[in-house]
């Protein structure tokens, strides 16, 4: 697992170096394991490199066929290289290292760009093939390696972050206001936007081109067509077909020169890989779990129930807010965009970095494949909603609810009424943080949209349309993966651990395990977690399955209402002083100080998640140095 960067252009690069340099060195916290810039002619390629299988020099990147016709630079982890590596080595290929990456760059010379459909894993990575002349651009199909790139007069800029991107100072620290109008309203930025003009992420399951100046990209896998709905329902071995796969997919996952670390909550998901691990040959596995002084948060005493049943070493850490409140600066600079959701993952990341940890896996993905969300109640009861107020007019039910003195949840009831799509109406119900009105009143104008189309709805529509005609439950899971998982979860992960040099593993976004559970109908796939506890059932002590069905659902999160209240209350004061808001000059100093206000008189109608996206917007801007 490593950070990646690099510049191309039609001409010689070789001026560019110090920049590429600088960006190498801005991805330090990525890969601290060694450091390295190769100068390609037109192209210069940058990685930092966390080694997590063979350890030698031999891993080293930039990394160079033997002929010196390619080179790589390469983030992430192939499951299945040994087996692509015999293939290869049976057509003639010989290897230097007992990497993945020399694997994959091979690959790319036996079968040109369509390889990357050959990859079981997850991935970013640059080609740079000398012959052709260009540069080959990949992300793994769900997207849990990030890439951006920014095309300027200089040539096409690229890295793994976006302040690695802004480390070139080939790029202007200009905010993007679509990327920002977004993030207030969803709490991450959803491609295509980011939070710099000019930079723009290549999407989930992308391969792109850039030769002599031409750029082409297009979807080699798309998770829609594996989609199957009304699929007949399978047979009694279903539970045991699931449960072997589940197994061959942690054991790619297993691979590893370094001890493994299971973060481990109170609940199902991670109990199950746990016990796939264990039965999967795993002998350098230790569990962990955070735990709060908040006893309705803490999850400390069921999980050491689940390690002690599964015989895995665990380390259980208290975490205080004093100790967040200190280090909060740090983990605005490891968001490398804005988000509201990434807190969580920045200290359990830290956490078993401390412990020593280099690779952890993550039960990511279960809640989506296998229908665990508790809001999954709610989207189904507003959708039934909207089918009967969408035909009613929308201004004056509009105008009743959609006024800043009532509480905001319900405000967003006002999506409701005079809706053209009752399954956008729900999705936007659920998900927006502000409304559009908010987004006039709290961004400075130069920011605030222009017309009443926001970001949000135009992203929610984009993707409601691929779900059309299917079952409900199936069409909430798919948008759940693309406009919640794969742009937020799995990017906040990304930036979260990476900034800790830990390589985060989410076993459940296996390919080839995920189109096998996109044929089982929703009906059976998607009932909190049944399907997924039926097939594990013969891999869990008897005790612990009935112990796990027993328990109630819960979701790992900070008390952020309590800490804002109290140690974090100051820090709030001071970032929203009209002073810095208005030297930065992204948010509306009034407009924040009544928002501010009224969560302190009423928290609950305000909520501290509309709080804690106004700060972290204010802080990263100021961290960045960025402009309006």
């Amino acid at each position: 697992m490593c950070g990646i960067a690099g510049l191309v252009t039609r001409s010689s690069a070789s001026h560019f170096r110090p920049a590429v340099e600088k960006m190498a060195a801005a991805l330090a916290h990525r890969g601290p394991d060694s450091r390295g810039v190769e100068s390609l002619g037109p192209c210069l390629l940058g990685n930092a490199r966390l080694a997590i299988v063979d350890l030698s020099e031999r891993g080293k990147q930039p990394l160079s066929s033997q002929d010196g016709a390619a080179w790589i630079t390469y983030n992430g982890e192939c499951y299945n290289a040994a087996e692509l590596r015999q293939m290869l080595v049976a057509r003639g290929h010989q290897f230097r290292s007992t990497t993945d990456t020399e694997v994959v760059l091979h690959l790319y010379q036996e079968f040109g760009e369509d390889f990357v459909e050959k990859l079981r894993g997850m991935f970013a990575f640059a080609i740079w093939d000398t012959r052709a002349r260009k540069l080959v651009l990949a992300r793994d199909r769900f997207g849990i390696k990030p890439l951006y790139y920014a095309d300027l007069p200089e040539g096409l800029l690229f890295a793994s972050e976006i302040k690695c991107l802004l480390a070139s100072d080939l790029l202007p620290r200009q905010l993007n206001p679509g990327g920002l109008r977004a993030f207030l309203q969803l709490g991450h930025m959803p491609p295509p936007w980011t939070a710099i003009e000019q930079v723009k992420p290549l999407e989930p399951g992308h391969v792109a081109v850039w030769q002599e100046g031409a750029w082409t990209s297009r979807a080699y896998w798309d998770l829609g067509s594996h989609l199957n709905g009304h699929a007949a329902a399978p047979g009694q071995e279903l539970p045991r077909d699931l449960g072997d796969r589940l197994v061959e997919a942690m054991r790619g996952h297993l691979v590893s020169d370094v001890p493994i670390l299971l973060f481990l909550s109170g609940g199902i998901d991670s109990a199950c890989l746990g016990a796939l691990a264990r039965h999967a040959g795993a002998d350098n596995l230790t569990a962990m779990t955070v735990a709060f002084e908040e006893e309705e948060f803490d999850e400390s005493e069921l999980s050491a129930r689940t390690a002690l049943a599964l015989e895995i070493p665990h380390r259980i850490i208290t975490m205080r807010s004093r100790k967040v409140s200190a280090e909060l600066d740090h983990a605005v600079w490891a968001m490398d965009q804005p988000t509201v959701d990434g807190l969580n993952s920045y200290w359990i990341s830290r956490l078993a970095a401390e412990a020593g940890f280099k690779v952890a896996l993550s039960g990511q993905g279960g809640d989506e494949f296998f229908g665990g969300y508790e809001s999954l109640a709610w989207f189904e009861r507003f959708n039934r909603v909207a089918r009967f107020t969408g035909s009613l007019p929308k201004r004056p039910f509009h105008q009743i609810l959609d006024r800043p003195a009532l509480p905001f949840r319900w405000r967003k009831l006002s999506y409701l009424f005079g809706c053209d799509d009752p399954f956008v109406a729900s999705q936007l119900t659920i998900k927006v943080h502000f409304l559009n009105r908010d987004l006039q009143q709290l961004l400075s104008p130069a920011l605030a949209a222009t017309n009443h189309n926001s970001e949000a709805e135009h992203h929610l529509v984009q993707w409601a349309a691929g779900v059309k005609g299917l079952d409900l439950k199936e069409a909430i899971a798919f948008m759940d993966i693309h406009t919640h998982l794969e742009p937020r979860l799995l990017r906040d992960m990304d930036a979260m651990s990476m900034a800790h040099s830990l390589e985060v593993r989410p076993i459940f976004l296996d390919h080839v395990l995920a189109e096998f559970l996109l044929s089982v109908p929703p009906s059976i796939r998607i009932r909190n977690k049944r399907l997924l506890l039926d097939a594990t059932r013969r891999f869990l002590p008897a005790g612990l399955a009935q112990d796990l069905t027993q328990r109630r659902k819960r979701t790992f999160t900070f008390p952020f209402a309590r800490w804002l209240q109290r140690d974090l209350r100051e820090t709030m004061e001071q970032t929203f002083s009209a002073s810095r808001l208005r030297d930065v000059g992204v948010l509306d100093a009034a407009a924040v100080a009544e928002v501010w206000q009224h969560y302190k008189r009423s928290p609950a109608a305000v909520g501290w998640s509309r709080i804690w996206t106004l700060f972290v917007l204010q802080r990263w801007c100021e961290m960045m140095r960025v402009s309006p």
